[in-house]
């Protein structure tokens, strides 16, 4: 405004100049006005327009509304907000029929039984406590038979030199399986060597974990220890690798995991791994399983519990999927696990019977359209064989509809053909929906 006006005031002399020019005289020049005029000018404008504008009414209040950055309930709700964890629920169902119920192992969260299964309830709690730690809590149903803490764990967030401490119970890092909840498996039942190797429910007790980001050097590197207080197994269960011995009796385990990007569209995730324990095994009257001290009916353990054993494994996942999605919705994920087990003092009737057993398993799943996945996988158990891990083939497809990042249907089978003589073959086969509802966060890759 203030040079507008100022351009009038020049204008206005220049015309009158003009038109005296144009009648024949030639009056003198009017003088400039001086500075001092302008701002006075400037100044009375200024305060006729201020008298011309009514004054600006007050906005109304909101109803019930707190001074901002007062106290009362609205400081009270705004920190009770700022502490809601992210809460989700996941629920598994799952239909079908067992060929031997109650001769086919199961891990903890697989369909309980022939028929309908709520395979399994997850709900979930995380979130950020301070700039120091991170907590999460995973209580799950599986198959409806109680309320369980699959894991509940606290995770540092600002150690120095690339270290991270987790506390708390949950699953070890051992292989690839093994910490993977249901709902990031591909298929409806976990395989073979979990149970026979790292327990029903797998490796998941109470425990300490301290894991370091290796710096400065061209690849991935993640080095990790931890330290267990693993439970009895199960009665009836296959030999457990942990869990034996006294409280003081810890499993330990030590992993190092690596990662490659190969090419633009390929990448490669290598994993060794290693644990020490003491073995666990107790059984009723279970011709089955090797017989143990039973009294009075009651279970007692079998000649092969409580034995220092050591396990060493090795898995791998090999993964193709293009960046552009939007000309190819394509990806093939190859992934495999290898565990042996070795009970170096075991001793039957005073003489040395050493235990060395293992297995592996290889799976590939291919994504055949945006919401289209296609599961193959082999197993191959008792390589070598001992007393506990008999050698048996299996085989598994799935094939599953996502028809969204929240719902899914699959479908599943399997065969299994042990290779004792006097073994029947078993299979199953089973009708799998899951949902997910809520901010679930994401797991480790």
């Amino acid at each position: 405004m203030r040079n507008l006006l100022i351009v009038a005031l020049v204008s206005c002399a220049a015309v009158a100049r003009a038109q005296d020019q144009d009648a024949g005289t030639t009056p003198p020049t009017p003088p400039e006005p001086s500075a001092a005029e302008i701002e006075q000018a400037l100044r009375n404008d200024e305060a006729a327009k201020k008298k011309e504008q009514p004054p600006a009414a007050a906005p109304a209040p909101l109803p019930n509304a707190q001074p901002a950055g007062g106290g009362g309930w609205g400081a009270i709700s705004r920190f009770v907000q700022s502490l809601n964890p992210d809460l989700s629920a996941i629920v598994d169902f799952a239909a079908g029929w067992y060929s031997n119920d109650t001769g086919t192992v199961k891990s903890g969260d697989d369909p309980g039984n022939t028929g309908f299964n709520v395979q399994e309830v997850e709900v979930a709690l995380q979130a950020v406590v301070d700039p120091y730690f991170r907590a999460d809590v995973f209580l799950t149903i599986p198959n409806l038979h109680g309320l369980e803490v699959e894991e509940a764990f606290l995770t540092t967030t600002n150690l120095p030199g690339n270290f991270q401490i987790k506390a708390g119970i949950f699953r070890a890092a051992l292989g690839r399986q093994n910490a993977q909840h249901l709902h990031l498996q591909d298929f409806t039942r976990r395989p073979g060597i979990n149970a026979q190797f790292l327990g029903v429910d797998g490796l998941r007790a109470p425990g300490l974990e301290v894991n370091w980001l290796v710096p400065r050097i061209p690849f991935y590197l993640l080095l990790s220890l931890s330290a267990f207080s693993v439970g009895a197994a199960d009665t009836d269960s296959p030999l457990a690798t942990f869990g034996g011995g006294e409280r003081w009796d810890f499993a330990y385990v030590a992993t190092a995991k690596t990662f490659f990007d190969l090419s633009e569209a390929t990448s490669l995730y290598l994993g060794l791994n290693y644990a020490h324990g003491k073995t666990s095994q107790s059984v009723s009257h279970n011709e089955t399983l090797p017989s143990g001290n039973v009294v009075d009916g009651h279970p007692g353990p079998t000649p092969y519990d409580n034995w220092y054993s050591n396990l060493y494994g090795v898995d791998l996942y090999l993964k193709w999927k293009p960046p552009n999605v939007s000309k190819t919705w394509a990806s093939v994920a190859w992934q495999t696990e290898y565990f042996i087990r070795d009970i170096p003092d075991l001793k039957l009737g005073l003489k040395a019977h050493r235990q060395t057993e293992g297995g592996l398993y290889s799976q590939l799943v291919i994504q055949a359209h945006r919401r289209w996945f296609l599961g193959l996988r082999g197993e191959l158990l008792g390589v070598p064989q001992a007393d506990n891990v008999k050698r048996e083939l299996a085989a598994a497809a799935s094939l599953t509809w996502a028809l969204s990042e929240f719902a899914r249907v699959r479908l599943y089978g399997e065969a299994r053909f042990p290779l004792t003589p006097n073994v029947r073959n078993n299979g199953a086969a089973f009708l799998q929906i899951e949902a997910a509802i809520g901010a679930h966060g994401a797991h480790p890759f």
